[in-house]
């Protein structure tokens, strides 16, 4: 669990101009980032003559921000106030043209004629009515009322925020070199949090009370202190192995390639590339298991290769029970190193003819590979699915609605059974990514579209992805009075079902704090934070990861600059960025990624470090020029009309090209390592020729 910055940001003042002026308070030395608009009053100047505050609240034309007026009173007014004691608060100023209508009337002025002598009833309009009572304050000024035809501030001009978590699954569910505890963790009974070394526990006879940090709810816990964590990283494994469970790699490796007639150019490629990949198996993985199906119009399954194929065509690509059925029964593939040479004769005789059944094929080949957890299946292919499930060349809107749905479910079981799923698709061609991609983006596989000369190295990576958890689920908890942003959950606890992850599945969230909130959380130093991972390892054991922590607050950016990380920052732009755009939120995804670049920039422009300069470089190569992709498909899906908000967003996604989308799917999956590679120095021009 890696923070973007070593403290909490709660306060955000205003963002400095071009000239180096707040547009608030005028000159600022520093500049401070927040995921809220809260600013508190600025504190009285020094140089005031005043005996009390006449500073009243005037809206800025940007209708956001807040500007203080104050207003010197006459030196014969400082001295009636003087002799009368406790004085009328008088709100005095010049508003601007735009602004007196909606101004508070100003209280009558008592008579200056004669500045010593008061009438009875002066005096007792003047005088409190109690002794030692207050005065009484002018009232509100009311609220401004933006037209509706204008855009609110905050869309326009969004700003960064810091307060970013990281998750780097891989390392989280490795639990090599790991101290573990056999017990079970305990849970607060109202908000799920887990007992950790950051509680603060009592004594209470024979039992011990734990005021839950996050919820405050008074838990009473029966075990002893010896139960009590004394680390703040605590990895439970609670159950022994499985008695059936033996220590042998049997995952299974499928291989779903499109052989229909649009692959007559490619087939070469695909076979050759497929070959390499049998070969390098048996030198390095020779227990592995691999199996082989194709499609055309019709579905092909070859396993091993050592098998008589079974062929399924017509109405029986329309049927999801027996696609699943026959995926199901066929026999279980030999280890590739007896193996070898019959797939590899299979592979040699493949012939590319007919339509494309891609839909149900896929469909087999995961219901082959669920019978062993951490499975993979590899598509292949260069076409649209034309028939069969998954129909995808259809206009109509129900057609759509249904193929999307089944790449959907598809995805899920894949994920309950632990099959990571890929997608590679041939460059130059049109295969419906942004739909089919779902499958593959949901188990944790690769969305790419890729060169044929290239398909040798992109299948080895993809069988490099290897699965070192299954069911993964993680839960973030924060104290209530925190939010998490751009996220459906409420409430104070994020839970996301991951699935499946792979050495460098990565995972960013970001959050803040409410507005409501912000002054009873002022005089806390720190905040509690804790993640829970549940995953099951590849011994089969259920396991919990729970890791708490406590972090700083501050109001000024200024004093925690330095530790800002920007590859959390940067990584967290991608996939946010992917992410709203999938949801068919374009606009935001732009204005998001404009906003942690411009952040970026700052910082690193005022470390002066070249290791996170050529991080950003690499940022601004791989992530943040993809603004112009995602800025086209907005201007696309613009013209797109729906009768409602959610129509339009699955419009949107559904018009982005498949290098679009590929890009998209690449976005929202990013990794650290894609900013950590070395930059390219630029090539030096020829000389010219004399």
């Amino acid at each position: 669990m890696e923070f973007a910055c070593s403290h909490i940001v709660y306060n955000s003042q205003s963002i400095t101009s071009k000239n180096g002026r707040n547009r608030a308070y005028g000159p600022v030395e520093n500049q401070t980032y927040s995921s809220t608009s809260f600013r508190p009053p600025p504190a009285q100047s020094q140089g005031s003559v005043h005996e009390y505050d006449n500073r009243f609240l005037v809206s800025s034309p940007a209708g956001k921000e807040c500007l203080y007026a104050t207003v010197p009173k006459p030196a014969h007014r400082r001295n009636q106030a003087k002799s009368l004691g406790p004085p009328v608060v008088a709100r005095t100023t010049q508003l601007r043209d735009n602004e007196d209508s909606q101004a508070p009337p100003l209280p009558p002025r008592l008579s200056i004629e004669r500045p010593n002598v008061f009438t009875t009833h002066q005096l007792s309009t003047t005088l409190p009515a109690k002794l030692h009572s207050h005065p009484q304050l002018p009232p509100r000024r009311p609220k401004r009322v933006l037209p509706p035809s204008k855009k609110s501030t905050s869309q326009t001009n969004r700003k960064a925020n810091i307060n970013v978590v990281s998750l780097n699954l891989g390392k989280l569910v490795d639990i090599n070199n790991v101290q573990t505890q056999t017990m079970e963790a305990i849970h607060c009974q109202n908000c799920s949090a887990a007992l950790s070394s950051i509680s603060r526990i009592h004594h209470k006879h024979a039992d011990i009370v734990w005021p839950c940090e996050f919820c405050q709810k008074h838990n009473v816990v029966t075990r002893s202190f010896r139960t009590v964590p004394n680390s703040q990283d605590v990895l439970y494994v609670p159950g022994p192995l499985d008695d059936d469970y033996i220590n042998v790699d049997d995952s299974l490796v499928v291989f779903c390639v499109d052989i229909s007639g649009s692959m007559c150019v490619t087939n070469e490629n695909v076979q050759e590339a497929i070959l390499t990949s049998l070969n390098h198996m048996t030198q390095t993985c020779p227990q592995k298991r691999v199996a082989l199906v194709t499609f055309n119009d019709e579905v092909t399954i070859y396993g091993d290769g050592t098998q008589v194929p079974t062929r399924l065509s017509n109405y029986q690509l329309l049927d999801s029970d027996y696609l699943k059925e026959k995926g199901r029964d066929y026999p279980c593939p030999r280890c590739i190193a007896e193996s070898l040479q019959t797939l590899s004769h299979r592979v040699n005789e493949l012939r590319e003819q007919g339509a494309t059944a891609l839909g149900p094929a896929a469909l087999v080949a995961v219901s082959m590979a669920s019978k062993s957890p951490r499975s993979k299946v590899i598509i292949c292919t260069d076409g649209k699915a034309n028939i069969g499930l998954g129909y995808l060349e259809s206009v109509e809107e129900d057609m759509y609605e249904c193929s999307k749905q089944f790449y959907t479910d598809l995805g899920e079981q894949a994920t309950l059974n632990g099959v990571i799923v890929s997608v590679l698709t041939i460059e130059g061609t049109d295969c419906r990514l942004a739909e089919l991609g779902k499958l593959a983006d949901r188990t944790g596989g690769r969305v790419n579209i890729v060169n044929p000369i290239n398909l040798p190295n992109e299948i080895q990576a993809t069988l490099e992805d290897d699965v070192i958890a299954t069911d993964v689920t993680v839960t973030f908890v924060v104290t209530e009075q925190m939010y998490f942003r751009y996220e459906e959950q409420k409430g104070n606890k994020l839970v996301k079902h991951v699935g499946n992850v792979t050495k460098d599945t990565e995972l960013t969230f970001e959050f803040g704090i409410k507005e409501s909130h912000i002054q009873t959380l002022q005089d806390n130093e720190k905040l509690p934070f804790q993640l829970q991972v549940n995953f099951t390892t590849r011994d089969r054991r259920k396991a919990c990861r729970v890791i708490s922590q406590e972090k700083h607050i501050t109001n000024n950016s200024s004093l925690v600059e330095e530790s800002v990380n920007i590859t959390v920052l940067g990584i967290h732009a991608a996939q946010l960025s992917g992410r709203l755009t999938m949801e068919g939120r374009v606009k935001e995804a732009c204005s998001e990624m404009a906003a942690q670049k411009e952040l970026i920039q700052k910082i690193v422009e005022k470390k002066h470090n070249q290791e996170e300069d050529d991080i950003y470089q690499n940022w601004l190569r791989s992530v943040a020029v993809v603004c112009e992709d995602l800025t086209h498909s907005e201007e696309v899906g613009s013209v797109a009309k729906s009768k409602n908000d959610e129509e339009k967003s699955d419009s949107v996604f559904k018009m982005l090209s498949d290098e679009v989308a590929s890009t998209v799917y690449r976005l929202k999956n990013a990794r650290s390592r894609m900013l950590k590679k070395p930059v390219p120095k630029p090539t030096a021009a020829p000389l010219p020729m004399i």
